[in-house]
């Protein structure tokens, strides 16, 4: 029985993201063990018949002498644990969870890069800096894997442009996937006027051009309604409250299950600056909704223009809420672009598919 270590960065992800993988590879034969950042959800992977193996740190810090630390707990729990394939998801687990990985002289090493976030976006002076240090520990650490996976071709080009990564072991696949039979196909209710945003609260996420389009609607057609989801990040409930207190905004918060809020609306909006693949476009494509998402990395690969929604260019909440308007007014284009997101996700993002993929290059 083959022995594969899954490294993440938080016990969220592993349930919220990987649970449908670490089953099938059970499924598959493998002897499965993972390691977190944290341990938040450990009840609840518990239930699942999942042991985290918690190997603390505080995921926003760059501190070089704490990352040293990190490398080190980390190698200890791999020598301890003596896996065949080590399989890494995001930046601290690709980089130092790979090098601990390789002075354990693991055989096998994959990593899946699932976005390139904050530092790819913002052209500080302070994100040039940490963008440039994480580009050469990914160039060490990706110099000792077997094969890296992408979600998007923009981010496999930036890697293989930077010369972070060798091409030949370089792999798209198309998200982690939907379980489309969970997220499985609701008819677009012709009562609804309502749109959703499911996102944290993040500036990247496009969360004041979501408000600003839902006040430019709301002012328009009064009886629409706009739902956000999604916990406090860097963006607080207060810097929103003025949307809110005026009813442009819903605010539902956090929940664990969105299917309900997605299925009452007329469509999604991601307004986001740079994705790897969103689970949340992707789920809303399942349910057959149409997406108004940005012309910008990841969302871009999830939209056909006009077909299953519309893209927009970034910071333009008018057009956004051109477009929301021109939905609510014609229900009948709603439900085509509905029904043409379900195929969508069908052809494109089914997750037995891409997990099978998966697996068949971690058993080449």
């Amino acid at each position: 029985m083959k022995k594969i270590l899954l490294i993440c960065n938080s016990s969220q992800s592993v349930y919220t993201f990987r649970l449908p993988l670490i089953k099938k590879l059970k499924n598959d034969g493998f002897d499965v063990n993972v390691i977190s950042f944290d341990n938040d959800y450990k009840e609840l992977l518990n239930e699942q018949g999942i042991e985290i193996i918690l190997v603390e740190d505080n995921r926003r810090s760059v501190n070089p002498f704490s990352q040293m630390e990190l490398k080190k707990r980390l190698y200890k729990e791999i020598k301890n644990i003596n896996p065949d394939i080590v399989f890494t998801f995001m930046a601290k687990p690709n980089t130092f969870g790979v090098l601990a990985a390789n002075k354990a002289k693991v055989k096998k090493i994959y990593s899946m890069v699932e976005g390139l976030g904050d530092p790819f976006i913002y052209q500080s002076f302070k994100w040039k800096l940490i963008r440039f240090s994480l580009c050469r520990l990914y160039k060490k650490a990706f110099k000792r894997v077997n094969g890296v996976f992408f979600l998007n071709e923009d981010d496999m080009n930036k890697f293989i442009d930077l010369k972070l990564i060798n091409k030949d072991i370089a792999h798209i696949i198309n998200g982690i996937g939907v379980d489309l039979n969970k997220f499985n196909f609701r008819p677009v209710d012709k009562e609804s006027n309502t749109f959703v945003m499911i996102a944290r609260m993040l500036k990247t996420k496009g969360i004041y051009e979501y408000c600003e389009c839902a006040k430019i609607v709301k002012e328009k057609r009064p009886n629409s309604e706009f739902l956000y989801i999604g916990g406090e990040g860097t963006v607080k409930l207060d810097d929103i409250k003025e949307y809110i207190d005026s009813g442009y905004i819903n605010y539902i918060g956090s929940v664990n299950d969105v299917r309900p809020y997605v299925e009452k609306s007329l469509g999604l909006i991601l307004p986001s600056y740079r994705e790897g693949m969103p689970m949340a476009i992707m789920e809303a494509e399942g349910i057959g909704r149409a997406i108004i998402a940005n012309n910008t990395t990841g969302c871009k690969h999830t939209v056909v223009h006009n077909y299953n929604g519309y893209l927009v260019d970034n910071n333009d909440p008018v057009k956004m809420a051109e477009y929301c308007i021109e939905l609510l007014d014609n229900k009948d284009k709603a439900i085509e672009f509905g029904n043409n997101s379900r195929k969508h996700a069908e052809e494109l993002f089914d997750q037995n598919i891409i997990n099978e993929k998966i697996i068949k290059y971690l058993n080449d």
